[in-house]
């Protein structure tokens, strides 16, 4: 079998399939930022051809070109392209910014006059590098949103998607071709920045003070969201990253209330993607172990981020063992100590280890729980890079291990091309044909017999693999007689 090409790679073991081999795709956005200065999808086009990696391309992360200026989280929205000059994609609506350079960080002081009446805040940003990292997030000395008295005035911060961000996606696809996967990302919603209207402390505090308050915040941005990822999606993107790092256990979020708040939206955001054709990943990069089988429940496809202990909660291996035919997993290995306080040997020992933990049978993607620092070496990316390929082969797996058939894997003419690829692809399974857990929070603990419980008996192997749109395996690797 021909080498499949970084898009097809990506693309099957995102629906659950087995490629040729494991994609491996880290989280770059900081390193790329400090070493090629740049985090636009041609930069990370680069990165991926010069380490060998199988990227998930970020379109209109907020760390380069947002789809719609984001006037919660940055203080002048991040950009001003629009024809009319900054805020200018906000009619009707009159701003006050004083902006007090320091020099450790730089404060923002805003008063937007809508025709709903007057929101004032005032936003600190340290610098990078003096003292809280190489890519700090503001803090809200006074947050925009006080009482629901503010929500309608809120509703005019939200402007139309950018134009030109989503004329360039057509042309963007075509530059990238089958070099990576290109894939929808925006922040709008709870999960990143729409919560920043209440700044950190008042978004937990809401939950048990005032709870419509924080869902009528959630849901403005939420549809801010859903119109922004649309837009994308109608353009021919195939996938969409959605980030959920400000509604996890580490945040301080309690599972309740990530069932009672935050669940229904990423439902609802997964029902969307799902309506292009497309694949849902969401993303966390701190603790999120108990809310996983919550996540298969939603209906997504892929869950990233899945940090290891003891900076995480997740163990590979158990979350491949309980959901591994259910969900494909994304990510797996820590930034921290294995990367950016770590040795290219460690990072291989720690490939190594995760391919055997969650290789088997298709369905993940090697990457990073986070994006690595600046101060991880070269060394360690190649090094990442190289070991996926000498351990991540499935070709060599079956042949070490004389297995007489492939997991989840067809072959020959049954085996379905990736729509736009040169290359015939591996059967995967359709988007959204998953079995749904239902019910309360489950422990990871629990073994199949007590999923069961709540999730219906399992059925045969062959019988689960032809519900997830994929044949059931055929005796012999690729090329051997039957």
């Amino acid at each position: 079998m021909a080498d499949m090409s970084p898009r097809e790679r990506l693309l099957i073991a995102l629906r659950g399939g087995q490629p040729d081999r494991v994609p491996c795709s880290p989280h770059i956005t900081r390193w790329i930022r400090h070493h090629y200065g740049c985090v636009c999808p041609d930069h990370q086009l680069k990165l991926a051809e010069e380490y060998g990696l199988d990227l998930l391309i970020q379109y209109g992360a907020y760390t380069w070109r947002s789809v719609s200026n984001d006037y919660i989280y940055t203080p002048g929205g991040g950009h001003s392209h629009n024809a009319l000059g900054q805020f200018g994609d906000l009619p009707g609506v009159s701003v006050d910014l004083r902006v007090e350079n320091e020099p450790e960080h730089v404060t923002s002081r805003r008063t937007f006059h809508t025709p709903a009446g007057v929101l004032r805040d005032v936003i600190q940003w340290a610098r990078p590098n003096m003292g809280y990292g190489d890519g700090p997030n503001p803090h809200r000395v006074e947050p925009l949103v006080k009482s629901q008295a503010d929500l309608d005035a809120l509703a005019f911060l939200y402007p139309l998607p950018r134009q030109d961000v989503l004329a360039d996606i057509p042309l963007t696809r075509e530059r990238i071709g089958d070099g990576g996967l290109l894939i929808a990302t925006d922040c709008t919603h709870a999960g990143c920045w729409a919560m920043e209207a209440l700044g950190p402390e008042m978004m937990l505090l809401a939950s048990v003070t005032d709870p419509e308050l924080l869902r009528a915040v959630c849901r403005l941005g939420q549809d801010q969201h859903l119109r922004n990822l649309r837009a994308m999606l109608e353009r021919g993107l195939e996938a969409a990253w959605v980030n959920w790092f400000q509604c996890g256990p580490s945040v301080g979020w309690s599972p309740g209330a990530f069932q009672e708040f935050f669940l229904p939206l990423i439902t609802e955001q997964i029902a969307v993607i799902h309506e292009y054709g497309a694949i849902g990943v969401y993303q966390d990069d701190g603790n999120m172990r108990d809310i996983i089988p919550d996540l298969v429940a939603a209906g997504v496809d892929a869950i990233g981020g899945l940090q290891p202990p003891d900076v995480g909660d997740v163990v590979l291996r158990e979350v491949k063992q309980q959901c591994g035919e259910r969900v494909a997993l994304v990510g797996g290995l820590d930034p921290c100590y294995t990367f950016d306080l770590g040795t290219p040997e460690r990072v291989r020992e720690a490939v190594k280890q995760a391919l055997d933990d969650a290789a088997e049978g298709g369905g993940y993607v090697l990457g990073t729980a986070e994006a690595i620092a600046p101060e991880t070496p070269a060394a360690s990316l190649q090094a990442m890079s190289e070991a996926a390929r000498e351990w991540g082969s499935y070709e060599r797996w079956w042949q070490a291990s004389g297995c007489s058939n492939r997991r989840g894997a067809a072959r020959g003419e049954d085996r379905p091309a990736v729509e736009g690829s040169q290359s015939a692809g591996l059967s995967t399974r359709p988007n959204g044909q998953r079995r749904q857990v239902l019910g309360l929070m489950r422990p990871m603990e629990w073994s199949n017999e007590e999923w069961q419980a709540v999730d219906g008996p399992l059925p045969d192997r062959e019988v689960r693999l032809q519900q997830r749109g994929r044949p059931a395996p055929e005796a012999g690797p690729p090329g051997e007689a039957e």
